[in-house]
């Protein structure tokens, strides 16, 4: 209570201190295991901290509402601080450092313990610049304005020059060079950022900005254009198919709307890279990116939880629709997984049909002296070997498989989202535990290379963590089954479904991969029933809580 700016910065440093402590853990289990286990794993270990470390934080961004696969709503976050007599530079350059200077000192620290533990030599202060003058580009281009286009072009025409600087920068030995005019670049992206984005939320603070239209309802929170983009009346046959055409509008349809405009753009960027070689790191890149984005970004919070100021709920709407919540659930899952997997499926056409594109590429070297088409073109042709040998049994075996897969992620991120608004820091130990038990296992596969004891040690503590991970999964399932009858959550018919799928994944996953182990198996179909059992049972205590 001294000082403005100490009040402010406490303030930065408890809406972060949660995704800090994720993003210095990850950072660490990611960069050990790269340096590990991969052939290049320092350029490896590299890339995984620029990447987490570059991004501003999610955890005040968010603050306005919004998804990240939305980018979140635009406009300054920190609005509350407006009715204060803090000078909006003050307001605005505080929230603006701490975002830069914290996520720097992350990847610094990050990086010295990486090279303090294995020996290998990461880029440390070369790299200071450039992240800062990226921090400040993002915040600016997020909080400086309430327009949804003005952020998304914003961001692709300041986010991928930088990257692309960064990566021209990269010299032999993993050296960050930038010239004297690169810096004099970064500088002046600092400075400019710095100011654009007080004048912008100056004007928001008065009440000079132009106002934001409100989104209507919505599971996933979509732009209204792209939820109205499709016009069909609602059925009135039934409630089922209302709430049927309620997922598809809200959710549903945008998904595979935009999971068709990925392909479109796939084909797109590799069609022109066959004249324009520069393009071809963004065609790999993006194809290899688009798969687990519209997996786990767009198949994620089925269940429709909402956020805004700190606050995580369910909206009226949703939970006070007159279904079970056992039917709710099923109804949620299977349109979305539905949809996810038509997009999914669009997207592997394309990629497929544009692969083919590969042999007009000619010589491609994205690293000096490097030919990577021939790599290219054997993943090709080995997964035209794997995939053309197989019977129509086994396709419409692997179609089964892939289908229960994607609904059970489906199921356990919108489950996810509903015990992280009723449970966080019980989900937060949760979460924690895999990557607490990943970094446990790193650190003992380097003691043992080192010659510590035994190297088969790591492969047991494996197996034996396999089967208590069996056991606990046994007693969970139990458990929220026991609790959802007791509470009037589970039903006989949806309980018998679950255990039908789950029985049928076995069967699938044994047709089509005949050579499959049974154990292994069965614990991803257990996987899969504690899932469905917990997912009505999660949702159920957002709704009446």
């Amino acid at each position: 209570m001294n000082s403005p700016i100490a009040a402010m910065l406490w303030e930065n440093w408890r809406l972060s201190r949660v995704e800090a402590a994720w993003r210095f853990s990850l950072g660490i289990v990611g960069g050990s295991g790269a340096l590990l286990y991969l052939d290049a794993g320092v350029n490896a270990a590299f890339l995984i901290l620029v990447v987490l470390h570059s991004m501003f934080w999610f955890s005040i961004s968010r603050l306005n509402g919004g998804r990240f696969v939305d980018g979140y709503k635009p406009g300054f976050p920190l609005y509350l601080l407006y009715t204060r007599p803090v000078p909006t530079p003050v307001i605005v350059g505080v929230s603006m450092l701490y975002d830069a200077v914290s996520c720097l000192a992350l990847y610094l620290m990050t990086a010295v313990l990486l090279e303090f533990a294995f020996g290998q030599q990461l880029p440390l202060f070369s790299v200071a610049l450039w992240m800062m003058a990226f921090h400040l580009a993002c915040t600016c281009i997020q909080w400086s304005t309430r327009n949804r286009i003005v952020q998304w072009t914003g961001s692709i025409a300041i986010g991928w020059p930088l990257y692309f600087l960064l990566k021209h920068s990269v010299h032999s030995q993993l050296r960050v060079e930038f010239s004297l005019a690169e810096n004099a670049l970064l500088v002046l992206i600092c400075i400019l950022s710095l100011v654009l984005a007080v004048v912008g939320v100056a004007q928001q603070r008065r009440g000079d900005a132009v106002a934001g239209m409100p989104r209507a309802a919505g599971s996933m929170g979509y732009p209204v254009w792209l939820v109205s983009f499709f016009r069909f009346p609602t059925p009135t046959s039934s409630a089922t198919r209302a709430q049927v055409w309620f997922e598809l509008k809200s959710s549903g349809l945008p998904v595979i709307t935009i999971g068709v405009t990925f392909a479109v753009l796939i084909s797109l960027l590799f069609t022109l890279s066959v004249t324009f070689a520069p393009l071809r790191t963004i065609a790999i890149g993006f194809t290899a990116l688009s798969l687990p984005f519209l997996l786990i970004a767009l198949g994620g919070n089925a269940f429709g939880i909402r956020r805004k100021q700190g606050r995580i709920y369910a909206s009226v709407f949703e939970a006070t629709q007159p279904f079970g919540t056992a039917q709710l659930v099923g109804l949620k899952v299977l349109v979305r997984a539905s949809c996810v997997l038509i997009a999914l499926a669009a997207i592997g056409l394309s990629v497929w049909a544009c692969s083919s594109l590969l042999g007009a590429w000619g010589t491609w070297m994205p690293e000096a002296g490097k030919n990577v088409l021939p790599d290219l073109l054997k993943v090709r042709q080995k997964v035209a070997e794997t995939f053309g040998g197989l019977t129509a049994y086994s396709y419409a075996a692997l179609a089964i498989v892939a289908s229960i897969a994607v609904a059970a992620i489906v199921a356990w991120q919108a489950t996810r989202e509903s015990l992280r608004a009723r449970y966080p820091r019980l989900l937060f130990f949760v979460q924690a535990a895999p990557v607490v038990y990943s970094f446990a296992i790193i650190l003992l596969t380097f003691m043992l290379r080192k010659g510590f004891g035994p190297v088969p040690l790591v492969g047991e503590i494996i197996r034996v963590t396999f089967w208590i991970s069996g056991a606990a999964m046994v007693l969970a399932t139990i458990y929220f089954a026991w609790h959802g009858f007791t509470e009037r959550v589970l039903t006989i018919r949806y309980s018998c479904t679950a255990l039908v799928i789950s029985a049928v994944f076995v069967a699938s996953w044994l047709a089509g991969f005949p050579a499959a182990r049974v154990v292994e198996i069965s614990w991803l179909a257990l996987l899969i029933l504690m899932i469905g059992v917990l997912a009505p049972w999660s949702l159920n205590r957002v709704r009446h809580q």
